[in-house]
């Protein structure tokens, strides 16, 4: 039986969050250990306690937790198969601790989970790529999820693929979950007509560059809503701009939804706004679920999607045009398509790339 350690920062249920409890699902048959630094108690990972050992560590802030798992890790001194990560600075723990010998691992696989150069300017660059310098040494396999994260990891950081393979692996996309939750039934009445769109309520994910493109389309469109899903900081900010752009009765902040596939399959289309992404997982759910989508160009190979509409990032006017584009085509023939391209990105398909990645190690 294999031994597997994922460590994730909280038990939230992100982007890079969900790419590691897909990769928990995967080995469930196996001996899988998970911990967070930070338990908000939000229950989202509870259906995964069903199979694995979970310890969420601390209540009261991210830093104690990595002490406290430094002190488990210490305490075990257990040796994993496979030691899965997804953000930086889980990444770099578990890098540290295995150059100082605490953890021990036949593989240890890390995957970038944003553009960290895109993103972060100043102190902020400056203290991750400090970080990444400190704990990125023994890694066996660093997974960029896009050429363009490659490259700029390439440059910033010229001796990395000296001792780490660096390659770039897409995302994957659980296709029999997607399929089995978009089945279920909403205690939620959802309105005929609607655009959707996930993910957290921060500046990143341009919900103010989309409810300004919803507002030119109501007029076209009357009883089309919008439904965001989501809970973050920008709430009371995006509610005074609709309130503003006298659109609030037709803009619906649902807040975090566990299941988000049936809107995205009854929505008259699904929309990524974002400013900038690693690469937006909730773009392939949207696919899996729905022939209408539009993305931003958030991050490198959504322009090498087949079938869905694309806009500039952070480009208001032609993400308006996206949208009108997307809603009044017929997008039939993109289930085939859509369909095809997500078999490429199943799960098994990722673990089996990346063991076959793995071989060049040895």
């Amino acid at each position: 039986m294999k031994k597997i350690l994922i460590v994730l920062p909280t038990d939230s249920l992100g982007g890079a969050e969900n790419y590691l409890k897909m990769i928990a699902f995967h080995y469930k048959n196996e001996d899988v250990e998970i911990y967070a630094f930070k338990n908000n108690e939000r229950g989202r990972w509870n259906d995964v306690g069903e199979f694995a050992n979970m310890k969420f560590i601390s209540k009261a802030h991210e830093v104690t937790g990595i002490i406290g798992f430094v002190f488990i890790m210490l305490f075990k001194r257990k040796k994993y198969d496979y030691i899965y990560t997804s953000i930086i600075y889980a990444n770099s723990v578990v890098g540290i601790l295995k150059t100082l010998g605490i953890i021990r691992s036949k593989y240890f696989i890390a995957r970038e989970s944003t553009s960290i150069f895109l993103r972060f300017k100043g102190t902020q660059l400056n203290f991750y790529k400090n970080i990444i310098r400190l704990g990125y040494r023994k890694m066996d396999l660093l997974i960029c999820q896009t050429e363009v994260m490659k490259e700029q990891f390439s440059k910033h950081f010229k001796n990395i693929e000296k001792r780490t393979l660096l390659r770039v692996i897409p995302n994957p996309i659980d296709l029999k979950n997607s399929k089995t939750r978009s089945g279920k039934q909403l205690d939620l009445k959802l309105p005929d007509e609607f655009v959707v769109t996930a993910g957290r309520l921060i500046e990143l994910k341009g919900y103010d560059l989309l409810i300004d493109s919803f507002a030119k389309l109501k007029s076209e469109h009357p009883n089309l809503k919008l439904i965001i899903l989501g809970e973050g900081d920008k709430l009371e900010e995006l509610q005074e701009q609709a309130t503003m752009l006298n659109i609030l009765d037709s803009v619906i902040f649902s807040g975090f939804v566990n299941n988000v596939y049936p809107y995205f399959k009854k929505a008259k289309i699904c929309v990524v706004s974002s400013r900038i992404e690693g690469f937006p997982n909730v773009l392939l759910q949207m696919m899996s679920q729905n022939t209408k989508v539009v993305s931003s160009l958030c991050a490198g190979g959504i322009e090498e999607i087949p079938g869905i509409y694309t806009c500039k990032a952070g480009d208001e006017e032609t993400l308006t045009t996206a949208m009108r584009l997307c809603l009044n085509t017929n997008t039939e023939k993109n289930r085939q398509v859509f369909d095809d391209y997500l078999d490429a990105r199943s799960v098994d398909a990722f673990i089996e790339t990346i063991n076959t990645t793995l071989k060049d190690r040895v």
